[in-house]
């Protein structure tokens, strides 16, 4: 196997033109073009194989009052970004929706699939050095509902690709706006895929492929197991502590590292909201980063 890295970025929020910062100015809309700017700056540098965006790109859905102008125009900024990417180091970026990714009047996602599906979906699968990577869609919703659920047609092909990860192998990482499954800490409804039972129902099974879960939605640095597996929640890109996550890959183990955007002006007008709940965003330092072992080096020790 040959040593790969690859970045997960998650609530970039992206607002160009916003009125306010939102949360108080926690969320810092009014600088998200220069924040995402600087990401892709800084992703350039990293020189991953690929990128996934885990959803929230922008500012639809009903939080926010942004029109369907506004909307459309920062769905467009957002691929002209990603696109950097893909001209500068030749890397792809994929992209799995948020709710704030819906349209703000209608709640439709026929615009984001427009810029950031992949032959029409909002989920797809591919594999990287005997790894699986399956990007779900959790917003097949009407609308923003904060929650996501993912249809029944969705949940099989779910267990179509993990049972060809099985047939061949693989190990698997599996990427979703909200959790997966509740856990102790984040209980409510809100935080989570609605029919979260049905879908540990899929993955259950498969949990000694799985190498872990990956989302975002929260906005805060999270590494937790459930029922054994691993679940890695990742800080928003909008608001402190603006992290994102470097990914190494080798043969025996998987190192994961949190970077922060390198706008201290901004992080720091962030930060000054609410100083007693940065350290809750932030996160344990086994939170930020921490080491994956690989399963198929367990099945033979």
């Amino acid at each position: 196997m040959t040593p790969f890295k690859f970045a997960f970025i998650t609530d970039t929020h992206l607002y160009p033109n916003a009125p306010e910062n939102f949360a108080s100015g926690l969320q810092q809309q009014k600088h998200s073009l220069a924040l995402y700017e600087k990401l892709i700056e800084q992703l350039n540098a990293f020189d991953p194989a690929f990128v996934i965006h885990g959803g929230d790109i922008v500012c639809g859905g009903k939080s926010f009052g942004m029109s369907a102008e506004e909307y459309e125009h920062a769905l467009y900024r957002a691929e002209q970004l990603g696109k950097r990417l893909t001209l500068l180091n030749n890397v792809p970026c994929y992209y799995i929706p948020g709710n704030h990714d819906l349209h703000p009047e209608t709640g439709s996602k026929a615009s984001y699939l427009a810029r950031f599906g992949v032959n029409g979906m909002a989920s797809t699968s591919f594999v990287r050095e005997n790894i699986r990577f399956i990007l779900l869609d959790s917003q097949e919703v009407p609308e923003d509902l904060t929650h996501g659920y993912i249809s029944t047609n969705q949940l099989a092909w779910l267990e179509c690709q993990l049972k060809r990860a099985a047939d061949y192998g693989e190990e698997v990482f599996i990427f979703s706006h909200q959790l997966p499954f509740p856990n102790v800490e984040f209980q409510g409804i809100g935080s989570r895929i609605g029919n979260s039972a049905e879908f540990l129902e899929i993955v259950a099974p498969f949990e000694k492929q799985i190498l872990g879960f990956f989302c975002g939605h929260l906005h805060l640095n999270r590494v937790f197991r459930e029922q054994g597996m691993l679940c890695i929640v990742t800080s928003g890109i909008i608001c402190y502590p603006m992290m994102w996550r470097q990914v190494h890959v080798y043969p025996d183990r998987i190192e994961v590292c949190s970077s922060p955007v390198d706008l201290p002006e901004v992080l720091a007008q962030s930060e000054a909201v609410n100083p007693d709940n940065n350290p809750y965003l932030y996160g344990r330092p086994t939170d930020r980063n921490f080491s994956i072992f690989r399963h198929a080096l367990r099945r033979k020790a």
